[in-house]
């Protein structure tokens, strides 16, 4: 909610200044961050308060600190922080999506899926990130991409190293049940919603079929 109310500071900021993209695009930053919680109501399941932080953070830090406050020009480092830190949380929420939702429908998982899902999950929201920055570069004359071709290639080869890691723990939490981190992310959303452990205790009850 800080987060939030720090974006809407600037929004309050812009229209007081008169500069109305600005304003414009920090209402269009707060509406996304809301998705979380919007996603979680549609598919009625309580997403991690974590989740919903996170992504406020990566908002803000991009736009009213990258965008406004220069950081993107002011230090060469903070795009691509911004881009790893991002493609390793979005690889492991897409590893927590198809654990869950498999282990629902009394499927056993292959690692490899698990690691393949996780690893596209998080380049396909990276490049639709690329897609958002393109977009508002051409439509608003931001300089989000820097007007240089490496800089999309790079945050799309960060990206990709993310999504690799994220897919390598979802691979061996699978495979071998000891990944620290993805034990966390399992046992916090099962916290948040005690009806999947229903589904899951049931699962285990039960033969399973693999695809």
């Amino acid at each position: 909610m800080a987060l939030q109310l720090a974006i809407f500071a600037v929004f309050l900021g812009a229209l007081l200044e008169q500069l109305w993209l600005i304003a414009f695009t920090a209402i269009v930053v707060i509406l996304l961050s809301f998705m979380p919680a919007l996603i979680g109501h549609k598919l009625r399941i309580q997403l991690p308060v974590e989740l919903t932080f996170i992504n406020c953070l990566f908002l803000y830090a991009s736009f009213a600190l990258g965008e406004v406050k220069q950081f993107y020009e002011r230090f060469w480092w903070w795009d691509i922080l911004l881009h790893s830190v991002s493609a390793l949380l979005m690889g492991l929420t897409g590893f927590l999506i198809v654990y869950i939702f498999h282990a629902s429908q009394r499927l056993k998982i292959s690692p490899l899926l698990v690691a393949i899902f996780s690893f596209g999950f998080a380049v396909t929201i990276g490049t639709v990130w690329e897609i958002f920055e393109f977009l508002m570069d051409w439509f608003f004359g931001f300089d989000m991409q820097l007007n240089d071709l490496t800089d999309t290639m790079t945050d799309l080869i960060v990206d990709s190293v993310g999504a690799l890691i994220a897919a390598w723990i979802g691979y061996h939490y699978v495979k071998n049940g000891d990944s620290l981190i993805a034990e966390r992310i399992v046992r916090r959303f099962l916290d948040k919603n005690p009806q999947w452990v229903k589904k899951l205790n049931h699962l285990r009850r039960k033969p399973n079929h693999k695809y």
